[in-house]
């Protein structure tokens, strides 16, 4: 089940986007770590004005846009209705951090997991071993 989250923009109960977890989830951190637009579902949003990526519980509880959660009760029903969002955004945040620090930026949003990207990851020097390897393995013209 892919989780619902809403990136606020702004500060009016309307002024959000909803993201599912993953790919949208991965490309709306990367907008607001490095402050560039993005289109996220219907909307155009600019990193810089991201405010918070937070769990969108409204999905899940039933209540109007412009309700806010106050009451015992109303963390009671987040907790029975909602799925656990705990970590979610954080372990979005060390995965795009870890495709820009490896110039990955055109996996973010992919969906790939961090696995298959470190396994499919080229190193840029060649293995010193493979190079001798080599010099040993060459034909000589004599």
């Amino acid at each position: 089940m892919n989780k619902l989250f809403k990136v606020k923009y702004g500060y009016d109960h309307t002024s959000y986007a909803v993201v599912k977890e993953g790919g949208e989830l991965e490309r709306a951190v990367y907008a607001w770590m490095e402050g560039v637009p993005v289109t996220l579902g219907d909307r155009m949003v600019h990193g810089r004005n991201i405010i918070a990526i937070e769990p969108n519980y409204h999905a899940y509880t039933g209540w109007s846009e412009w309700y806010k959660p106050t009451s015992g009760e109303d963390w009671e029903q987040v907790k029975r209705d909602c799925p656990d969002f705990t970590g979610i955004v954080e372990s979005t945040k060390q995965h795009v951090v870890k495709l820009l620090s490896n110039n990955q930026t055109d996996l973010i949003g992919s969906g790939k997991s961090l696995e298959l990207i470190e396994v499919t990851k080229v190193e840029d020097k060649p293995n010193p071993l493979t190079k001798l390897l080599v010099e040993k393995m060459a034909i000589k013209d004599e």
